[in-house]
């Protein structure tokens, strides 16, 4: 039997030499550098720095946090060992395709926050903790687009893994509907 797992699709034909992003053949890369250039001169923000297709972040005895724009890599793991670690990807520049973050968490907090409009699968398992999906507010897993997924899979001991799948706006939404006497 073979190896292959889903996310291999991205790999190379093996003894194929690696590909040149400055050939005028690669439109994709050409296009990034461009919008890149662009953003600079008009001042949109700094652009993202990329970053290799793995990464990860560690907390033992502290609490790590990644929000706002940065690039989710397409292997990313997470390890709190009697720590925290909270991850907000709905600013996080995605690939389109599958991302895997792995999650461990021993006697620790790992919370991770998707945007409605990426794909969640999780698989994850527990020992005296809890691992859970939620959909919070309006989100909706029918109305979530195939072109980006995010696995989720890991183990949580004695701690908890908390995947919210939920919009940027939710707090808003719910202090003004507080505020004009709505309830939710």
């Amino acid at each position: 039997m073979s190896d292959f797992k889903a996310e291999d699709y991205r790999l190379t034909k093996p003894g194929a030499p690696p590909r040149n992003y400055e050939s005028e053949h690669d439109q994709p890369a050409r296009n990034y550098a461009r919008e890149r250039d662009e953003m600079e001169r008009q001042g949109q923000g700094q652009p993202v720095p990329e970053t290799r297709s793995t990464s990860g972040v560690v907390s033992f005895l502290s609490s790590n946090e990644r929000e706002g724009r940065w690039h989710l890599p397409r292997r990313f793991r997470a390890l709190a060992v009697m720590g925290n670690v909270e991850l907000d990807l709905r600013t996080a520049e995605i690939g389109y395709g599958l991302s895997v973050i792995e999650a461990v968490a021993v006697m620790g907090n790992i919370e991770i926050t998707i945007s409605p409009d990426i794909t969640v699968e999780s698989d994850g398992d527990s020992l005296l903790g809890t691992f859970v999906l939620k959909y919070d507010g309006r989100a909706n897993p029918a109305a979530a687009n195939r072109d980006k997924v995010i696995r989720v899979t890991g183990t949580a001991y004695l701690s908890a893994v908390t995947i919210h799948v939920k919009g940027p706006d939710e707090k808003l939404l719910a202090r003004l509907g507080r505020t004009l006497g709505f309830d939710e």
